[in-house]
C-alpha cells in the first residue's frame, strides 16, 4: 500500500506484426488535448484495423504512429507511452463492450485475439498517447496529457470460428521466466476459440506428468509446488472438431542466498537499529509526498527521514547528512523511497519503445486509488532488472543510506496471478543488488512474508498494523494467507512485525528497525490529548505499539506524507 496519490494513468503500445495485405475500413479521430497550455501528443497517419475480424485469428493496430510535441520552455517530458483498448460494438457506432479477449497488459495491447464471444460484432480500437510533463522543478508539478484516435472494423462484423477446426487457446497475462526461483506458479488461459456448431469445448491441463484437470471457470489454474529442475504445463481443449494442446516449459532453480550489505567505497552500510541510544524505538519522519525535505529539530527532531528517491537532490541528502539535527545520532540517516510498482511521472516511466526503462508486456492494472501506477508482472525479472539497477544506482550515487521499495505485495487485481514464490524470487534478486552498492533495504508491508523477508532485509515498514490489528506476531497467529499459516514468534512463519524487531543480528544487535504508520484519515487513532474511547487515544496506541520491548517507531501521519502531520510516540512530539 502507498501513500503518494497523484492523478491518472495510462499503458504504451507494443509493436506487432501486421499480416500481409491487410485491409481495413478505419474511422480515425482527432487529436484532442487534456491541457490547452501543453501541445498534445502528435500523430501522423490515421488509425485503422489491420487483419481478418475472426474468431481466433490477431488483429493489429495500424497505419499512425505517435511522437512528443516540442514543449514550451522550461517543461520537461518525464514520459511517452501509447494505449489499445479492444471493444465490441453492436454497430459500427456503438454500444460497445470491452473485448472478449481484452488481456491486464493495455502497454502491451496494440495486437489482438479476436474472442469468441466478439462473434457478431464489429470491433473497435481507441489508442491514446500520453505525455506526462512537468512544469515545475519545486514544489514538483506535472501535467498529463492525453491524444487519441480510434477505428472502427466498419465493413463487416467478426466471423465465427471455421467449423470442424479443433478449437483453440494460449496462455495469456505471463508465464515463468525460463529459470525461476519460484517454486509454485499460476497460468491463464484464453477462453477457448471454438465454431459454436462443433460443441463447447472441454479445456483440461497438466502440470508435468500428472493427471489431467478441468480448467477452472476462471481460466486460471495453479500448479501446486514444485520441486528443482524441468517443469512443464500443458492444456488441451478438445470438441466434436478434435482437440488441440498447447504447452510451457521452465527451470526451477534454488533461491539466491541472501547477501548481507557489503560496504563500498561510496558508501559504509547503516543497519537501522530497532533501538536508539536511550533504548527506544529509534525515531523517524516519513515525507515522501514532499518535494523538498522538511527537517524536524528541537523536541521533534529524528534519526530517520524516509523520503523521496527521484526528488531528493544529492545537496539535500549532503545537508541531512552533515547539518541537520537529529535525536539521538549526530545527523539523520535518509531513506531512499522506491516503488516497484510503474508510475508514469517517474522518468524512467516511457516503455521500451519510447526510451525508457519497462517492457509494456510487464505493465498490467492500475494500482487501486492510484490512477498514475500500474502494477509490473514480477515474474519478467531479466527484462526488469535494467529499470531496478539504475533507480538503486541512483539512491546510492545521490548518497542515501538505505532503500524502501514500496508495493512489494502485488494484489490479485494486478492481472497477473502471482505467487509468493514468484515475489520471493523478485525480491531475493533486487535486496541482494542494493546490499552489493552498500545500501541497506527495508521490507515494506506484506506481513504474510515478513518471516522470510527479514532474512534478505534489515528493518521493515508498515501501515495500519493498529488499524487491522496486525502489528505482533500473536495478533495474527492461526490465520491462513494462501499456502502460508501464520504462527508465533517461535513457529516458522510468524506474519508479525515484532520478528524484525526480535531479530538479533551482528550488526543489528537490539533488533532490526520497524518503522510504523497510522493516518489521520482512518479515524482511529486519536490526536494526542484528545478524549476519545481508550483503545482509540494516543497513548493507548503508544503503548501498544510503541511501548513494549518488541513494538516500533510508531506514527501518525497524514496520509499525504506531506509533513503537515507528525504525531510520533510516546507523546506526539
Amino acid at each position: 500500500m502507498r501513500r503518494f496519490s497523484i492523478a491518472m494513468a495510462v499503458a504504451a503500445l507494443v509493436l506487432c506484426l501486421v499480416p500481409a495485405g491487410a485491409q481495413a475500413s478505419g474511422a480515425g479521430g482527432r487529436a484532442q488535448p487534456q491541457d490547452g497550455t501543453i501541445p498534445p501528443p502528435v500523430a501522423t497517419g490515421t488509425l485503422a484495423i489491420g487483419g481478418f475480424p475472426q474468431d481466433g485469428r490477431t488483429v493489429s493496430a495500424v497505419d499512425v504512429t505517435w511522437r512528443p510535441p516540442a514543449l514550451p520552455t522550461g517543461y520537461r517530458l518525464l514520459s511517452f507511452n501509447v494505449a489499445n483498448v479492444w471493444e465490441a460494438c453492436a454497430t459500427p457506432h456503438g454500444p460497445c463492450v470491452p473485448g472478449a479477449d481484452t488481456t491486464a497488459t493495455p502497454f502491451a495491447a496494440g495486437c489482438y485475439v479476436v474472442g469468441h464471444a466478439d462473434t457478431g460484432s464489429y470491433l473497435r480500437v481507441i489508442e491514446t498517447a500520453t505525455e506526462v510533463v512537468q512544469t515545475e522543478a519545486v514544489p514538483f508539478t506535472f501535467k498529463v496529457v492525453h491524444a487519441s484516435q480510434r477505428a472502427t472494423f466498419g465493413s463487416k462484423t467478426v466471423a465465427a470460428y471455421p467449423a470442424g477446426v479443433a478449437p483453440s487457446t494460449r496462455f495469456v497475462n505471463g508465464t515463468p521466466e525460463p529459470r525461476t526461483g519460484s517454486t509454485s506458479e499460476n497460468f491463464q488461459v484464453q477462453a477457448p476459440h471454438y465454431a459454436t456448431s462443433d460443441g463447447v469445448p472441454d479445456q483440461e491441463y497438466q502440470v508435468d506428468a500428472g493427471p489431467w484437470t478441468p480448467v477452472p471457470s476462471t481460466e486460471v489454474f495453479p500448479t501446486g509446488t514444485l520441486g528443482l529442475g524441468t517443469h512443464s504445463v500443458r492444456v488441451r481443449v478438445s470438441n466434436a472438431a478434435g482437440s488441440r494442446t498447447i504447452s510451457y516449459s521452465w527451470q526451477v532453480v534454488p533461491l539466491p542466498a541472501p547477501v548481507s550489505c557489503v560496504s563500498t567505497s561510496l558508501h559504509t552500510c547503516w543497519f537501522p537499529p530497532h533501538l536508539d541510544s536511550t533504548g527506544h524505538p529509534m525515531r523517524w519522519d516519513w515525507q515522501i509526498g514532499l518535494t523538498t525535505p522538511l527537517e524536524r529539530t528541537g523536541a521533534s527532531a529524528v534519526d530517520i527521514y524516509d523520503i523521496d528517491g527521484f526528488l531528493t537532490t544529492p545537496a539535500e541528502l549532503d545537508a541531512i547528512h552533515s547539518q541537520w539535527q537529529a535525536a539521538t545520532l549526530p545527523h539523520p540517516k535518509a531513506i531512499c523511497y522506491l516503488d516497484l510498482a510503474w508510475e508514469d511521472y517517474r522518468p524512467d516511466g516511457s516503455t521500451f519503445q519510447y526510451g525508457g526503462l519497462f517492457p509494456g508486456s510487464a505493465l498490467g492494472n492500475v494500482y487501486f486509488g492510484y490512477p498514475q501506477e500500474r502494477w509490473v508482472d514480477f515474474r519478467q525479472l531479466a527484462a526488469l532488472t535494467p529499470m531496478l539497477d539504475a533507480r538503486m544506482a541512483m539512491c546510492a550515487a545521490k548518497g542515501f543510506d538505505s532503500i524502501e521499495f514500496d508495493d512489494i505485495q502485488p494484489a490479485r487485481s494486478s492481472g497477473f496471478n502471482l505467487t509468493s514464490g514468484d515475489i520471493q524470487n523478485y525480491l531475493a534478486s533486487t535486496f541482494n543488488t542494493a546490499h552489493r552498492l552498500g545500501l541497506t533495504v527495508l521490507w515494506k508491508n506484506n506481513g504474510t512474508l515478513s518471516w522470510w523477508g527479514r532474512q534478505y532485509s534489515d528493518g521493515a515498514i508498515v501501515e495500519e498494523c493498529y488499524v487491522y490489528h496486525e502489528c505482533f506476531s500473536s495478533w495474527v497467529a492461526g490465520s491462513t494467507h494462501g499456502a502460508i499459516t501464520c504462527t508465533t514468534l517461535s513457529g516458522p512463519t510468524p506474519c508479525g512485525w515484532d520478528d524484525f524487531t526480535t531479530d538479533v543480528t551482528p550488526q543489528q544487535p537490539t533488533g532490526k528497525w520497524v518503522g510504523e504508520a497510522e493516518y489521520k484519515q482512518d479515524r482511529v487513532v486519536c490526536d494526542p490529548g484528545q478524549p476519545c474511547r481508550p483503545h482509540r487515544e494516543f497513548s493507548t496506541y503508544c503503548s501498544i505499539v510503541y511501548g513494549r520491548a518488541s513494538g516500533f517507531a510508531a506514527v501518525k501521519f497524514d496520509v499525504d506524507l506531506d509533513g503537515s502531520l507528525f504525531y510520533p510516540c510516546p507523546n506526539g512530539t
